[in-house]
C-alpha cells in the first residue's frame, strides 16, 4: 500500500489516535496511515517532541508486554501460545525470531564495535591518530547501520511489516563510538 501524503503537523488528537493503534500491537507506519500522515511525520514529531516519542515508546511496550503475558501463560494453558510467538517473531524478529547458524544481529554487532572501539583507545597511544582511527570506525559503523536498515527494509517488506527496524533499533553502531569522552563526529573531516 503507497499512500502520498503532504507533510503535515501531527495534532494532539492523531498523538492520542497513534498511542491507541499502537498499543493493539499495529505498526508505526498502520497508525501513519490510518491518522493521515506519513511514517516521516511521525518521526518528525517524536524527533521534536519528548513525551509523544515517550508515548509512543510506551504505547508499543504495552502491546508487545500483552503478548508476552500470553507466552507466560502458556505454561499454564497452551492453548493459545503460538499466536504470540508469531506477533513477537514479526514485530521484533531482531530479538525473537528465528535464527540460522552463523548469523550476526545488530546488538551483538554492536557490542562487538564498542570492544574494537576500547581496543583502539587503549591501544594507540597518538591522540591524533587515535581520533582519526576512531572516526573511520565510525563511519564503518554508519555504512553497517544502513546495510541492516536496507536488510530490515527488505524483510519487512517481504513479511508485509513497515517498522519494525526503527522500533526495535534505536541505538545505531555508529553511536557507541566516542574519542575520550567526544562523539567520533568531532574528529571527521
Amino acid at each position: 500500500m503507497t499512500c502520498q501524503f503532504i507533510p503535515c503537523e501531527i495534532t494532539d488528537e492523531q498523538k492520542g489516535q497513534i498511542y491507541g493503534i499502537l498499543s493493539v500491537g499495529c505498526d508505526r507506519q498502520t497508525a501513519a496511515y490510518f491518522v493521515g500522515c506519513s511514517l516521516a511525520d511521525v518521526r518528525r514529531a517524536m524527533q521534536q517532541d519528548a513525551t509523544f516519542a515517550a508515548g509512543v515508546c510506551r504505547a508499543e511496550a504495552g502491546a508487545e508486554l500483552n503478548h508476552m503475558r500470553n507466552v507466560q501463560q502458556a505454561a499454564k494453558d497452551e492453548k493459545h501460545w503460538r499466536a504470540s510467538i508469531w506477533w513477537l517473531e514479526r514485530r521484533s524478529p531482531e530479538r525473537f525470531g528465528p535464527r540460522g547458524p552463523g548469523v550476526v544481529t545488530a546488538r551483538q554487532l554492536k557490542a562487538f564495535v564498542e570492544i574494537l572501539a576500547d581496543v583502539l583507545r587503549e591501544d594507540v597511544r597518538d591522540a591524533d591518530e587515535r581520533q582519526q582511527v576512531l572516526a573511520r570506525l565510525k563511519m564503518l559503523a554508519g555504512s553497517a547501520d544502513q546495510l541492516l536498515r536496507d536488510c530490515q527494509l527488505n524483510l519487512d517488506a517481504a513479511a508485509g511489516t513497515s517498522d519494525a527496524a526503527s522500533a526495535e533499533n534505536p541505538d545505531e553502531l555508529s553511536d557507541s563510538l566516542a574519542v575520550d569522552g567526544a562523539n567520533a563526529d568531532d574528529y571527521s573531516e
